[in-house]
């Protein structure tokens, strides 16, 4: 299982790095395979906006200059990752410069791929969770709007409205000059807490059944039934009663979804 530790900070001293190294730390003991990609070292250019304000990102997913900056290979990296850790300082209540060109350059590649007929190009980033880590010095101020960037960001990528679902952000965590001591061992039980959750069997289909069971098959071969009837009484849960929309039940990451925030969460098995 690989956790990849995205980092926007220049530096090798502060708050910010040593966040970086307490992730790199935490995924060697859980025994992950982590690496850390500090994107100062790749030297990004920014977003040339090629041809009429869309290049090649949008149509084969990947940056014409990316194979001079490293941009395609750190593509190919996060392909393969299971997890992410991002991990940002707050400049003027937005991401570090190096994360911003970072993520414009991953948005053109990533959110393109919901307009693309092709059903293999699909999100590399969707059902991964993610980490995200925002650290504000000076006043502690900026982590919000900080926060909200990157999950507009995430949105985008995933294709859709719902980011915490198909993005994956399964945990912010806003840092300050006096909360880093115990927010740092919160990165650190975020991760543990991640990697037991990864090292779960995945759903991978469900057959509704009669009387509003449901039959949920994982990875492993395993099944196991969820009653909804406990819930059909409740709102949101009373649309179940039509048949029609409960027959529609589909697994979206760890979830039965029937239509967006209207879904069940089931875990791993």
């Amino acid at each position: 299982m690989k956790l990849l530790i995205i980092s926007g900070t220049p530096k090798t001293t502060g708050i910010t790095y040593s966040f970086v190294k307490a992730a790199e730390e935490t995924a060697c003991k859980l025994g992950l395979e982590a690496e850390v990609v500090t994107l100062s070292d790749i030297n990004l250019n920014k977003c040339k906006m090629c041809e009429d304000g869309w290049g090649i990102c949008f149509f084969e997913h990947r940056c014409l200059f990316g194979d001079k900056d490293g941009f395609n290979i750190l593509q190919e990296k996060m392909k393969n990752a299971d997890a992410f850790v991002y991990l940002t300082p707050v400049y003027w209540g937005e991401v570090s410069e190096e994360m911003k060109i970072f993520i414009d350059k991953l948005r053109r590649c990533q959110a393109t791929k919901q307009w693309d007929k092709r059903e293999s190009e699909v999100s590399f980033l969707k059902g991964k969770p993610s980490i995200i880590v925002a650290v504000a010095g000076g006043g502690g101020g900026g982590i919000t709007s900080t926060f909200a960037q990157l999950e507009s960001a995430f949105g985008h990528m995933s294709g859709d409205n719902w980011p915490r679902e198909n993005a994956g952000v399964f945990d912010l965590i806003g840092v300050n000059r006096w909360n880093q001591e115990y927010k740092r061992e919160a990165l650190k039980a975020a991760i543990t807490t991640l990697f037991n959750y990864l090292k779960g069997s995945k759903p991978v289909s469900v057959e509704p059944q009669p009387d509003y069971k449901l039959l949920v098959t994982y990875e492993n071969g395993e099944k196991k039934i969820f009653d909804v009837k406990p819930y059909i009484d409740k709102k949101p849960f009373d649309e179940l009663k039509n048949p029609d929309l409960f027959y529609k039940a589909a697994i979206s990451a760890y979830k039965i979804e029937w239509r967006p925030l209207l879904d069940i969460d089931i875990g791993p098995f």
